[in-house]
């Protein structure tokens, strides 16, 4: 091997992590997410303390509105899909997600382990279903509850363990 080729050889060895590590998804230590505030500030959120994602218009530079256990909602510039694809890639611990759909329409993720009772509601025009969350928010949904217990059974037998 010459000279010119083992320094090639060297340097494509040691630039292969770091175009890898570039490419990893945005995941800060274990289960938890980086996410960027619409004014540019980076923050970190447990995966676990993730309560529902969905699309959100109404906050100026915030794509996505993340519903906490904590009660509170968080705003962030990313969009739903990238938030699902970075939560799938740093499941740990068993969380599952069901996606449903709310009454205007829009499409929401909601972590199966934060849901204490799926009920029958007509109170909220255009749902035909109640969640109640750990963090005591209230969400209705257009799937009826059959539907949104066969989701969440279907996640049960996958893991083996109710959530």
């Amino acid at each position: 091997m010459r000279r010119r080729e083992f320094i090639s050889l060297i340097a494509s060895a040691v630039a292969w992590p770091l175009s890898a590590r570039a490419q990893q998804p945005k995941l800060f230590g274990p289960g938890s997410l980086k996410l960027t505030e619409p004014s540019g500030k980076s923050i970190y959120i447990n995966l676990a303390q993730i309560t529902f994602v969905r699309s959100d218009t109404q906050i100026s530079a915030a794509n996505t509105e993340l519903g906490l256990a904590s009660g509170k909602v968080q705003w962030v510039r990313e969009n739903v899909d990238e938030i699902m694809r970075l939560v799938t890639a740093g499941q740990r611990g068993g969380l599952s997600w069901i996606k449903l759909t709310e009454p205007n329409g829009k499409q929401i993720h909601v972590n199966v382990s934060q849901v204490t009772s799926v009920r029958f509601d007509t109170q909220i025009p255009g749902a035909n279903a109640a969640l109640d969350f750990a963090s005591g928010k209230v969400h209705g949904v257009q799937e009826n509850v059959d539907d949104v217990m066969q989701l969440i059974a279907a996640i049960a037998g996958q893991q083996g363990k109710l959530p």
